[in-house]
């Protein structure tokens, strides 16, 4: 197996579960006919609610608010961890070493001891190969304090924690609209579709295709 694709691989769905979801979001209001006006601006509005079968005003516009508000602060922490990220590859490169390959054979990494011990006999090639893997990662370690990028990891973390919880506070309110239940369903979509990848697969065509329902009943 090569290790090099493996961890591309990896990377390439830690990603994909990361994508600021703010842009998501204005890609699917971009879909809906109610909610061109406002995917057209900078920033998304609020999706405005529709009253029809309630006359009792509900949460969703305030709580969407601030989900919104927590996306865009998500979405600079992320630009700002792939800048210094970026930085501190062209410093030190990946914290990985070369596995020894025959002639002919695509190169493999291993970015951790126990790859190298699956694919390097015990001896001093193992050893020197993982010695140098461990030096290649606390100096990782130091340049990425130094730079401001474990810290910046730090707090994308956090805002990520707090994107989901707001998406779920929102989700949970009770809606009495049908801009209201819309508002739910768009967010639901935004923080949990894992990508475009699954955009025709279930459930997300068929949420997708609840939500077209309900954009139409919201129209004056």
């Amino acid at each position: 197996m090569n290790n090099s694709l493996d961890s591309e691989a990896a990377a390439a769905a830690a990603q994909a579960a990361r994508l600021p979801t703010r842009r998501r979001l204005l890609a699917f209001m971009a879909t809906l006919q109610a909610f061109t006006a406002g995917a057209a601006t900078t920033s998304a509005s609020a999706p405005a609610q529709s009253t029809a079968g309630s006359s009792a005003p509900d949460s969703i516009s305030d709580l969407f608010v601030a989900f919104e508000a927590l996306l865009t602060k998500h979405e600079a922490s992320l630009w700002r961890c792939d800048r210094l990220e970026a930085w501190l590859l062209a410093e030190l490169d990946h914290p990985r070493v070369q596995l020894p390959t025959p002639a002919g054979i695509p190169s493999r990494h291993a970015a951790d001891a126990v790859t190298i011990a699956q694919h390097v006999p015990p001896g001093r090639r193992r050893y020197r190969l993982q010695q140098i893997l461990l030096r290649r990662q606390q100096a990782w370690i130091r340049g990425a304090r130094a730079c401001g990028l474990t810290k910046a990891q730090e707090q994308e973390a956090a805002l990520d924690t707090a994107v989901r919880d707001a998406a779920a506070t929102l989700i949970a309110a009770p809606a009495r609209t049908v801009g209201g239940i819309r508002t739910k369903l768009l967010v639901l979509l935004a923080v949990q579709q894992p990508g475009e990848a699954f955009r025709a697969s279930s459930p997300w065509r068929e949420l997708r295709l609840l939500l077209a329902d309900l954009d139409t009943l919201a129209e004056p």
